[in-house]
């Protein structure tokens, strides 16, 4: 019996090439993860209501910050640079597909929603780089580059005339957010439990994805970049079906004893049980390069769930230091 299911498509003895697993962890519709409970609000920031020049200093660079939360992802000058919580806002994660891979494993997919800074194209990318600026990886672009993904009409032709039989390969991705935080300002988690290791404070996971015909890496590029430019391996019925199925559903080797690779939690000894905010706990491995005893015990940091802005936070200040500027020049 082959390992995709035992429902048939037709007349053609053949089992159903459609997913027949539900999704896992933060399914088809995504963590539960709010860009803006994860934005700091102006009283943290030294915004705070008053008529002295310290006060309107503060103003000024509350406006300048959430510009560049909303455009940059990272400080574009002097006035922002150190100022806390000013990062790309978004979370990386897997997705079980329900899709068996030609190996026997189930297939997983890995969504990016962290801003590459990619949103205007290589050519603009590199130019705000050669200026000396940050690269876009805010609010904004992040949304262009969601936009972009969304209307990529390759996926959905893929869906349809892909075979639906998939050859695999194994990759370790960080998962969680920029600064490598798994749950949201709730505490819940924000990415599928299974399998999670620790390394230097931060999230991976290793799962298999759909492998992809290899290209030429452009100057600059990373691997991982140009391993994504390739086109998914599609097998037919009769390569896949005679593909040896060497691993289980969860991706580890059906065979404990034999030398092929598979993720860091298949066998893993080194475990320890990591609470969460909301009194949930999940499991870590360690990844054997780090000291695995300094993390024992450690509960994941949270912020005040109450960390909720507005963007029009930004418009009141500029208002406010309007009105300010515009009572002094009465008063001469």
């Amino acid at each position: 019996m082959s390992a995709a299911g035992t429902t048939q498509m037709g007349n053609d003895n053949r089992p159903n090439v459609l997913p027949i697993k539900p999704a896992s962890g933060p399914g088809f519709l995504g963590p539960s993860y709010n860009p803006a409970d994860e934005m700091l609000p102006p009283a943290s920031i030294g915004v705070h209501r008053g008529d002295n020049l310290s006060d309107v200093v503060g103003a000024v660079k509350g406006v300048i910050y959430y510009g560049d939360m909303i455009g940059f992802g990272g400080p574009s000058s002097g006035f922002t640079r150190g100022m806390p919580g000013l990062k790309p806002l978004g979370v990386n994660y897997f997705i079980n597909s329900g899709l068996t891979c030609s190996n026997g494993a189930t297939m997983w997919e890995y969504v990016r929603t962290i801003p590459d800074g990619t949103a205007l194209g290589e050519k603009v990318r590199n130019a705000i780089r050669g200026v000396g600026l940050p690269e876009m990886r805010g609010m904004a672009p992040g949304m262009v580059e969601d936009v972009k993904f969304a209307l990529d009409p390759f996926p959905v032709i893929n869906a349809v005339v892909g075979s639906g039989y998939p050859q695999c390969r194994l990759v370790r991705k960080q998962v969680g957010d920029i600064d490598g935080q798994i749950q949201n300002v709730d505490g819940v988690l924000l990415v599928d439990p299974s399998g999670l290791i620790l390394s230097g404070g931060r999230y991976y996971q290793e799962h298999w994805v759909q492998d992809r015909y290899p290209v030429k890496t452009r100057p600059g590029e990373q691997a991982d970049e140009a391993f994504e430019r390739g086109d998914p391996i599609q097998l037919d019925y009769a390569d896949w079906e005679a593909t040896p199925k060497i691993y289980r559903e969860d991706g580890c080797r059906a065979d404990p004893a034999g030398t092929e690779p598979q993720p860091k939690f298949c066998g893993a000894k080194g475990s320890q049980q990591i609470k969460l905010g909301d009194g949930t706990f999940v499991t870590a491995y360690s990844d054997g390069f780090h000291d695995y005893s300094r993390y024992k015990g450690q509960v994941i940091k949270i912020k005040n769930p109450n960390a909720l802005v507005s963007l029009s936070v930004a418009v009141i200040s500029i208002m406010c230091l309007i009105s300010f500027w515009g009572f002094q020049s009465k008063r001469r």
